[in-house]
């Protein structure tokens, strides 16, 4: 399969340039959660201009090729959006499991060698005590805030040389860690796009109608599947990704239908918990 783009950004520009008003993103109401408790809705253009002032204070702090930010953003709109504007400039995110311990985290950091962690605002004390403790400290920045930040800390090393291409480093994915330290896997833009291409075009019971379809993933956006097969799907679709903190039983039916999702995306024991509810 032969990719047109030569970057996940690439692939989002063209949707948004032919379908700047078709929905992105969607965040289901919660009314009990801090952050976006009535829900929310991104159009294409929506969140494009958002990544525009993102990759402008990232590209203004000298990142670019070659560097690696490590996200923990949970589930949030914002780590699409911090993902794409980096993505822009040949930044490799390195997403974390909001649910590692301290020590996790601190491995991660430094094996990473990332140059930079964004978090959102409710970790910043704790992650930032983690980083500050590195042998290398790296800066922490608030990825709810950042265009209210005075000055990004800058880059820390001179990007490699050329423009991002198919073979850049996309995302630096880590395993569960269960039979030892997690492993970092390495993702190319070409992996992203030939997934999500892949996906589009299976057709038969999956078949994904183009600007039609909504996908409702409650899956972590640290996880390939929903950070590399879903949202490149969606992009190369122009349908919308529907974005829930976590699987849960029973906010399952209320959201995938408030958020009037088509498509679904589970885990094996995901059937049975449903099946198995008190009606």
């Amino acid at each position: 399969m032969t990719n047109t783009f030569n970057s996940v950004f690439d692939a989002f520009t063209a949707t948004t340039t032919a379908h700047a008003d078709h929905d992105f993103l969607c965040v289901p109401q919660r009314l009990e959660r801090a952050w976006l408790p009535d829900g929310a809705t991104l159009t294409f253009a929506d969140a494009a201009a958002r990544v525009a002032e993102l990759r402008q204070r990232y590209a203004a702090a000298g990142y670019a090729h070659g560097h690696r930010v490590a996200l923990l953003l949970e589930n949030r709109p914002e780590f699409l959006i911090h993902f794409l504007a980096l993505n822009a400039l040949g930044v490799s995110i390195v997403p974390i499991n909001p649910d590692y311990r301290a020590d996790e985290i601190r491995y991660l950091l430094e094996h990473s060698e990332a140059a930079l962690l964004v978090v959102i605002p409710e970790r910043l004390a704790d992650v930032d005590a983690i980083a500050r403790a590195l042998p290398r400290a790296v800066p922490v920045a608030d990825g709810c805030a950042m265009h209210r930040l005075p000055q990004l800390r800058v880059a820390p090393s001179p990007p490699l040389a050329g423009a991002p291409n198919l073979e850049t480093e996309c995302a630096l994915l880590y395993t569960s860690g269960t039979t030892g330290r997690p492993k970092g896997c390495l993702l190319s833009n070409d992996y992203f796009l030939t997934s999500g291409a892949g996906y589009r075009d299976h057709g038969g019971a999956m078949a994904i109608r183009h600007g039609e379809d909504r996908f409702y993933n409650p899956l972590p956006l640290f996880h390939m599947n929903h950070l590399a097969l879903t949202l490149s799907c969606a992009i190369l679709t122009a349908n919308c990704l529907i974005l829930t903190e976590r699987f849960s039983p029973s906010r399952w039916w209320p959201e995938v239908r408030e958020s009037r999702a088509t498509i679904v995306h589970y885990l094996g024991i995901v059937a049975p918990i449903l099946l198995n509810q008190q009606v």
